[in-house]
């Protein structure tokens, strides 16, 4: 599985962007997307983006065969965690992205009111 694969994979279950990854480190959204897909980015910039989404490097690399193995085995000799506190954990986090989201799509119909001209 490539790189930019694997990424967009842990970007969809934390329920972010790709866009909001750039912006908090630091990046433009191009580069980094031509960084992922051609397998590019520095190491650097790895270790920060493992930090921001807060996962270790080595899920980059993952296969989602790998993944499986690994949550079998977790589920075999770990204790259920608490269902409440975690889906009230995705839940605060699905909210703040969709508050993310808002404010860009916001962000995004006032430039392009500027851009044709019409005021608010």
């Amino acid at each position: 599985m490539s790189l930019k694969a694997n990424i967009d994979r842990i970007l969809r279950d934390k329920h972010r962007s790709l866009s909001w990854l750039a912006v908090s480190m630091g990046k433009t959204f191009d580069g980094l997307r031509l960084g992922l897909i051609n397998e590019s980015i520095k190491y650097k910039d790895m270790l920060i983006m493992a930090e921001i989404l807060n996962v270790s490097p080595c899920t980059f690399f993952k296969t989602p065969e790998d993944d499986l193995s690994t949550t079998l085995q977790n589920n075999i000799v770990a204790e259920p965690a608490s269902e409440y506190g975690d889906s009230l954990k995705s839940c605060k986090e699905l909210a703040a992205a969709l508050k993310d989201q808002l404010k860009d799509k916001e962000r995004i119909i006032l430039l392009l009111n500027k851009t044709i001209g019409i005021d608010n």
